[in-house]
Parts: structure tokens; C-alpha cells; sequence
């Protein structure tokens, strides 16, 4: 009997007009999401490519200077940027890829656009962002996996033919299962197709390498985890009510909830409950160190007394660790305050969904972290390679010979997690939603025992 509940449920699916709407819509929404994505990782590609050529033509150029002193003021007029190279699986997951720039300074930290960029760019484009996948996915498709159950319950006892069904000593929890089966199959397939044709698009495309290829099919599962939780929340919402349109009502407003509200709200929560100082305040603590410690060695160099350079070394030691001590207190409290946003936001699926989705992109805030441990490694290299190469064109023995070889310029090598790290890291998110989706059936089963069919 379960078949044939199944059975029906996918056949008035598939037999109604929101079935077509919605696989036209998603069809539509996934190829365009991800041609567009395509499109820009494709730019940010070419850009990269050119500054890695002009970056190679600097250095053969400065090969060619003879004079040792010449090619250190050379070297000294110009710097080497790093290079950072995009992350192919933000064709699916934007995340912090964009955010986070392709050229690494090779002293200090990064600056910001200049008014001749700025005006070379579209602002309009950072308005009217692409949706990548993992938009789609988090917005589009859980709103109509809400529309495809809402009134899988109510509705058939609204048409009377919930009654009939029940009237052959048919077990509740057989029909509930057999609806959620078959819903969730005619969901899940307009779904697949479409994200069939856009992994045929991106694999033709070249676009993923074979560790994007991994990912994109990860993502793919976690999708249809996180369309089974709204559609299993939905079941459960056609069982709490017993007319379609109060049904509706809820379903939008949780929905709303959910993904608007929860997510936006939880940032705001966590800087009352656990605040941060902000930056100013700490770089101001520091100049105030800095100040004070400056204040007791000029009063030092005053006097001029024999034995004070133990007293010079233990003012800057106590001033580099009171400066120290400032900068964990706040990287402590900034991290404690992320935490408690992450867990506020993991209250709606929604941010489960995104968490998981963005490591397993590699696009997510841990991009940031290795970005940052990368950034501070190339530039102590740079600064090595410099050193390096004034002693040996200007220093006290100079050599003599190539004083610049391509391979002794510092390379930027950002280290990122391999397929199966993101796969665990992501796994606390993927449990959430697991969770999720046990607690909506239970509930659902709960309130459908009860349900008054008549």
C-alpha cells in the first residue's frame, strides 16, 4: 500500500501546473546561477593570469641590469606582489572568494581600491550581485519545497479524500511516510535535472579541476538534505493546520523567519551579549603604550647613566608584551563573540546549510584565516629575500654573478583543506540538519496521530 501512495503522490505532482513552474524556474535559475558564476570566476582567472605575466616580465626585465647597485635601487623602487589564485568551487559558493584580494602586498596591509579603480569599476555590480548556487539552493529552493507539501494534509482533508483514505484501516504513519516519500521525490527531481545541466555546463567549461568536481557533488548532497528539512517542515505545518490558506500563512512566515530573519538578527544578539571593543579603541590603547614607554626613555637617555641599557630593554620588553597581551584580549573576545553569532544563527537551517556549503566550497571564513597566515609568511619571506639580496649586491661581501634568480623570488602559497578536512569540518552542520529533519517527521507523525480527518 505504501507503493501506491508513493505512486500517487508523484503522479498529481507531476500532473499539476506548480510541478512545471517549478522545473522551468529551477532549470532557469541553476543554469543561469551558474553560467554566471562561471563568468566571473572565469575574469578573476584572466585577471590573475595577466598580473602573473607582468609580475615574470618584471623579473626578467630586472635580470638584465648588470650593475649590482642598479638593480637593488631597482628592486627597491618596485615590489613583487604575491599571488593569490581563485578557488574554483566559488563557481557554487561565492563566499569570501571575492572579498578576498588576488594581489597580496608585500609589505603591510592591504589597501583599499584607489579612485582611478574604483571608478573603473561597475558599481552597479556590487548591488546586483550574481546568485551563485548555494543561493538558489538556500532561498529559492526552500521556499518551493514549502509550497509543494504545505497542503499535502490539509488539503486533502479540505477535497474529502484524506477521509476516504483513512477509511480502509490504513495506518497513519504509512500514509505520512508514503506522502513524504513521494513529495520529496517530486522535489528533488526537477532539482536534480537542473543541477545535472549545470554540472554538464561547468565540466564541459573546464572550469573545475577534479578536487572541484568532489565538492560540487558534496554540495549537491548537502542540497538535498536542506530541501528535505523545509520539506519535511512543511509536511509537519499541513498537519498542524486544517485549511490550506492558514497553512500558507505559516509556512511563509516561518519561512521568512527563517531565512531572513534568524540569520540577520543573530549578529546583532551576539555584539549585546558578548561585546568587542572596537579597533579604534584597542589601536588607541596601544599608541597610549607606545606613548608611555617613549616618555620613560627619553627621561632614560636624560640621564645618560652607565647600566641603564637593561632598564631601556626592560621598558620595550614590558611595552611589546602589554601590546601583546591588547591584541590577544581582543582576537579572544572577537572570536568568542563569532562563535556565540554562528551558534545563534545554527537556530535556522538555513545557517547549517550555508556554514556547511561554504566549507566545503573552501570559500568560507576559514578561507580568511589561511589567507591571513599566508599573507603574514609571504611577506616575512619578502622581507628575507630582501635582506638577502642587499647583502649580496651592496652589502659588505658582495657577490658576484646572477644576484637575481627567478626561483629565489618569494612565492605566495596559500595552503588550503583537502576535500575529506572539509567534508569533516562540515560534518557538526550536516548532523544539524539531520536533526532537523528527524525532529520535523517526528513532529509531523506526532500531530497527524491526532489529526481530525473529518
Amino acid at each position: 500500500m505504501l507503493f501506491h501512495i508513493i505512486k500517487k503522490e508523484i503522479i498529481n505532482n507531476i500532473l499539476s501546473f506548480r510541478f512545471a513552474i517549478s522545473y522551468v524556474l529551477l532549470f532557469a535559475l541553476v543554469l543561469l546561477a551558474v553560467f554566471l558564476m562561471s563568468n566571473e570566476y572565469g575574469a578573476r582567472q584572466r585577471e590573475y593570469a595577466s598580473i602573473y605575466k607582468n609580475e615574470r616580465a618584471r623579473i626578467d626585465q630586472l635580470q638584465r641590469i648588470e650593475d649590482a647597485r642598479g638593480l637593488f635601487r631597482a628592486i627597491s623602487a618596485v615590489s613583487f606582489n604575491g599571488l593569490r589564485q581563485p578557488q574554483s568551487a566559488s563557481i557554487l559558493a561565492r563566499g569570501l572568494d571575492d572579498e578576498i584580494p588576488i594581489e597580496v602586498p608585500a609589505y603591510g596591509a592591504i589597501r583599499g581600491l584607489s579612485s582611478a579603480e574604483r571608478a573603473g569599476r561597475n558599481a552597479l555590480r556590487e548591488i546586483f550581485q550574481a546568485p551563485d548556487f548555494v543561493y538558489v539552493v538556500n532561498v529559492v529552493m526552500s521556499l518551493l519545497a514549502l509550497l509543494f507539501v504545505f497542503d499535502s494534509i490539509c488539503g486533502e482533508k479540505e477535497q474529502g479524500t484524506l477521509k476516504l483514505l483513512l477509511a480502509h484501516s490504513l495506518p497513519r504513519d504509512t500514509v505520512l511516510l508514503g506522502k513524504w516519500i513521494g513529495g520529496y521525490l517530486s522535489v528533488a527531481m526537477p532539482f536534480s535535472v537542473a543541477v545535472l545541466a549545470g554540472f554538464t555546463y561547468v565540466y564541459a567549461s573546464g572550469a573545475l579541476n577534479a578536487d572541484g568536481l568532489w565538492r560540487f557533488v558534496l554540495i549537491y548532497g548537502l542540497s538535498l538534505v536542506y530541501i528535505s528539512a523545509f520539506f519535511t517542515l512543511g509536511l509537519m505545518i499541513s498537519t498542524l493546520a486544517h485549511r490550506t490558506s492558514t497553512a500558507l500563512l505559516i509556512a511563509l512566515l516561518v519561512w521568512i523567519c527563517w531565512i531572513l530573519v534568524v540569520p540577520n538578527i543573530a549578529p546583532v544578539v551576539a555584539r549585546l551579549a558578548a561585546p568587542v571593543p572596537s579597533r579604534q579603541v584597542i589601536e588607541s590603547e596601544k599608541a597610549a603604550i607606545d606613548r608611555e614607554a617613549h616618555l620613560l626613555l627619553n627621561g632614560i637617555n636624560k640621564r645618560k647613566v652607565y647600566g641603564d641599557e637593561k632598564e631601556v630593554e626592560r621598558i620595550r620588553r614590558d611595552a611589546a608584551g602589554k601590546i601583546r597581551k591588547l591584541e590577544q584580549f581582543y582576537v579572544e573576545r572577537l572570536q568568542v563573540q563569532i562563535e556565540l553569532t554562528q551558534n545563534l544563527a545554527r537556530l535556522s537551517p538555513s545557517a547549517s546549510f550555508l556554514f556547511a556549503a561554504t566549507r566545503l566550497a573552501g570559500t568560507g571564513p576559514v578561507l580568511a584565516g589561511y589567507f591571513d597566515q599566508a599573507m603574514a609568511r609571504y611577506q616575512h619571506e619578502y622581507d628575507r629575500f630582501r635582506r638577502e639580496l642587499y647583502h649580496a649586491t651592496i652589502g659588505n661581501n658582495p657577490q658576484e654573478g646572477d644576484w637575481l634568480r627567478t626561483e629565489d623570488v618569494p612565492r605566495f602559497f596559500i595552503s588550503l583543506e583537502k576535500v575529506a578536512d572539509s567534508l569533516d569540518a562540515a560534518l557538526f552542520d550536516v548532523l544539524l540538519l539531520l536533526v532537523f529533519n528527524a525532529l520535523f517527521f517526528m513532529l509531523a507523525y506526532a500531530f497527524f496521530l491526532r489529526y481530525d480527518v473529518t
